[in-house]
């Protein structure tokens, strides 16, 4: 039991600091978690740990003031709760980084496939959206998705107005795109609203992206219609 215990305790060391973990990012076997849930609660107890909910942990770094433990780190927090969540951060707190409101969210949005109700998580408000698409593995699309996002939001994105995201959309983002990067917007766009894709159809037509702004309005039925909240140029 003593190799054990200093087995799991040696995993643990090697884990950064900060960094939230649980029983799936330590190995051993099934039949010890039990045993493994009671050191990480006596660990907890004797402060080497931080239990931040039920099987998830970091180990406190100290301040150099003596200051004593400083709290989990804002990504890392965003880390865990995206893995737990197989999701993505969108929404306000997201638009604002990207310059479309210069308002702050006192919110987090996590894009996700399975949304739960809001709930707060440490110093967090957290409430998930549906994520229109699903396959985001390949972390380089999430930029992209999120574009498309605050397209989806238009109408909600504090502080602005519609024009004012179609805008800057269109000069901030997809006048600056290669047509590569363009045509995986366009591929992406496929699995969002209508609305979207009319809005992406458009932003196409206004930089001179015809054969794109075609493929995008094909997705849409001729008898749909929309109320729009901007004007093309």
């Amino acid at each position: 039991m003593a190799s054990f215990r200093k087995e799991i305790l040696g995993q643990i060391e090697r884990i950064d600091v900060g960094r939230i973990f649980t029983f799936r990012d330590l190995s051993f076997d099934t039949e010890k978690t039990a045993n493994v849930a009671v050191l990480l609660s006596e660990q907890s107890r004797k402060g080497v740990l931080v239990r931040i909910e039920k099987g998830a942990y970091y180990r406190p770094k100290k301040s150099v003031l003596g200051l004593g433990k400083l709290p989990v780190y804002q990504d890392e927090q965003f880390r865990y709760l995206t893995e737990k969540l197989d999701g993505y951060i969108t929404g306000a707190y997201v638009y604002n980084k990207m310059g479309l409101t210069e308002q702050v969210a006192t919110t987090i949005t996590i894009a996700t496939p399975y949304p739960v109700r809001r709930f707060r998580f440490k110093n967090l408000d957290v409430e998930c959206v549906k994520a229109y698409y699903t396959n985001y593995s390949d972390e380089s699309l999430i930029p992209y998705l999120r574009l498309l996002d605050a397209i989806k939001d238009m109408k909600r994105i504090p502080g602005t107005t519609g024009q004012d995201i179609y805008n800057r959309v269109k000069s901030q983002y997809f006048s600056g795109y290669s047509l590569p990067e363009l045509e995986k917007i366009v591929s992406l766009a496929k699995s969002y609203p209508p609305r979207v894709r009319k809005t992406v159809a458009d932003i196409l037509g206004d930089i001179r992206q015809t054969v794109l702004q075609t493929e995008m309005a094909k997705t849409i039925l001729p008898t749909t219609r929309f109320n729009l909240d901007y004007k093309t140029a």
